[in-house]
This record gives C-alpha cells, structure tokens and sequence, in this order.
C-alpha cells in the first residue's frame, strides 16, 4: 500500500443485514393517537389488503431480498378480519412474525392467532402514567385495556414486546416505564425516537439531538433491571464516537438497501416511513410485482442522492452518509442537519442498553 494512504474499516455496508418487511394489512384504527406517523389521513381512508395481496407481498420480497422478518401494522392490524391467515402464511414461508398493536382488541384476536404461530405481540404503550397515556392516545380507556392485554398475552404464552415514542409529551417519566413494564410480563421494551411524520410531525414536539443524546445516556446509565431486555435507537452522536457504533453493528441507512420495505394495501411501497408524507414513494406492489415510480422526485432516488456535507468527511465509513431526509425534507432539515460534530444515524435502528445481547430470539425481532 502506498505510503501516507490511510487505513480503511471495514465499509459500513458490509455489516450484517436486518430484513424486515412492514406490512399494513389495514390502515383502519379506533384511534387517532397524537405520535402515529401514518397519520389520520391514511388512518381515515382504512385500506384494507386481501390475504392474496398479503402472500404475493411476502413471496416477492422472500425471492428478491431474502428478507426473513415480518412486522404487522397498521392502522390496527388486529382489526383486519383475516389476519389469523396471514400470519399462518407468513410462518409457512419461514417469516418470523411480530404484530404490532395499539391493544385495543378482545380475547378472540388471541383465539385466532395461538402463540405457536406467532412469534411475538408488540404493544404500544405511551407511558406507566394513564393521564400522560391518554394525553398521547387520546381514548380515556385505551390504558387499562393495552395493560390487560400485555399482561393476557405474557399468561397465553406469547413473546411480549412493548414500545414507546418518545416526546416532549412523555419524556419527564419515559424510565418509570421500565418496571411498570417488567411487572406487567413483558419480554422487552422499545424506546423509539419521535419523527416529523404523520400527526407525530404536526401534534407533538421531539426532543432535540442534545436532548435526544442526553436521554440516550441516562438510559445507559439507569439501574439495569434483569427481566427486560430494553432497546432504543441512538440517532443521533458526536462524531467522535461514531466509530463506537459501528463496533456495536450500526448498519447504515437501511433504504438505500432496500432491507425495510413498508407495503400499503394501496399498493404503495416505501423503502423507509420518513418519506411518507410526501407521496414519494419509491414504487408500487401491483401483479405479484415492484413497478417503480416514474417520477425522478421519487423516495429511492432520495436516498440514493448523496448529501454535499458527506464529501471528504471522514467518517463516512462507520456512518454511511447518515440519513438522507435530514436534508432533503423541510421539517427535518429545520429540525437537524449535520454539522460533522453531531452525526445522525438512521431512526429506526435500535440497540440493547446496558451492553450487547447475545443474538436471541429477542435481539433479532428488536
């Protein structure tokens, strides 16, 4: 190697690849909950998929991507009438499958779909306080019946997940959350970061990058407690210790691979949820098929577009170019920009406080 050229890491496209498919198998929801960024335009509308829409989805990106992991949304994916089906379609194509809830449903959801086909229930809760819950989700009711049901779950034998989005709304007691939840049963807790998407971006203040980097390390330092795995996305880091998140498996932005599609019963596709307000959707499902949207404004062309602030810098090898939208939609170039001292890292990907977990069934469903 010539003298004076540096020495490079390992790319950050070469860590390991997390595939997951969203699939809203309805948009229909009871709730209009404050944080939602699919938003009520989307939630009023109800789309509903088709069983035979669901597997064409699942059969194409299980052949073309090799993704293995199914999350169910919505809207409310347990309102869709045959969501029993869907996921028995799923498992039989070896998709691990989580569903995740609002928890505004009866006992026969459960009936419909045991344990053994499922392979894990993700609830939505905004905070171990029922007022701050019910500020965020707007039913009066909606606490006590998302706790039963967590609770009902974790004695039915399910894997218990619970996640929360955090707000200026909820942040002063987001950690009380921790043993309320580890009372409850839960198996995990997700903290997940606040977007300027969907009523998130119009009903709710997130917190800033110094306040999110501050949350992230009281976390990190919060009394570990032994019956929960609990998870959160760091976002946003000084760039002096970017490198410490590659270490820890930071895979760079998982659009520009295309290793998250989210798929909407009208047939939308979106290769990240940042984007949706825009109607910039990378491609449409239609025939057992992507078709790719003509327009050049589209999401992929987006994030394949690299921002001039990366040029030179020389921490692109472990952040892989942060998040293109920072810089490309208004309310989050407002919000944040790069400026090479604080360095974003995709919202969506999460990682285990108080250390690596081993690769378990809870890890890779995170």
């Amino acid at each position: 190697m010539p003298l004076g050229l540096p020495t490079l890491r390992r790319p950050i496209y070469a860590q390991p690849r997390e595939r997951f498919v969203f699939l809203y198998p309805t948009t229909a929801c009871q709730l209009r909950c404050r944080h939602c960024y699919v938003g009520n335009d989307r939630l009023n509308a109800a789309n509903t998929m088709s069983v035979e829409h669901a597997i064409e989805v699942m059969d194409y990106f299980k052949l073309t991507g090799g993704h293995d992991k199914l999350y169910l949304l919505g809207g409310e994916p347990t309102m869709h009438p045959q969501l029993g089906d869907i996921v028995r379609a799923a498992r039989e194509r070896g998709y691990k499958v989580t569903i995740s809830s609002n928890g505004e449903f009866s006992d026969e959801v459960f009936d419909a779909i045991p344990p053994g086909t499922l392979d894990s229930f993700n609830f939505s809760l905004e905070s171990a306080d029922p007022v701050v819950h019910r500020k965020i989700r707007g039913n009066p009711h909606n606490f006590a019946k998302v706790t039963a049901n967590i609770t009902a779950a974790r004695e039915r034998g399910y894997q218990v997940r619970v996640m929360t989005t955090i707000s200026k709304a909820n942040r002063d007691n987001a950690f009380d959350l921790i043993p309320f939840v580890a009372e409850l049963g839960a198996h995990t807790l997700s903290y997940h970061n606040l977007g300027k998407t969907g009523n998130g971006g119009r009903m709710l203040t997130p917190l800033t990058p110094p306040e999110w980097m501050e949350f992230c390390d009281e976390l990190e330092a919060h009394q570990p407690e032994p019956r929960l795995a609990v998870y959160y996305p760091p976002t946003f880091v000084p760039a002096d210790q970017q490198a410490n998140w590659f270490e820890r498996g930071y895979p760079g932005c998982p659009a520009r691979t295309l290793d998250r599609p989210h798929v909407y019963p009208d047939g939308t596709v979106f290769a990240c949820p940042v984007f949706m307000d825009d109607g910039r959707h990378f491609a449409r499902f239609e025939a057992g098929k992507l078709v790719l949207n003509p327009d050049p404004n589209n999401e992929f062309n987006a994030y394949l577009t690299a921002d001039p602030v990366c040029s030179g810098c020389d921490k692109v090898d472990t952040c892989g170019g942060g998040c293109p939208a920072y810089s490309q939609i208004p309310a989050y170039r407002d919000w944040y920009s790069c400026d090479r001292d604080t360095t974003p890292l995709c919202i969506l990907w999460t990682v285990s406080a108080w250390g690596p977990r081993d690769d378990d069934s809870l890890h890779a469903l995170r």
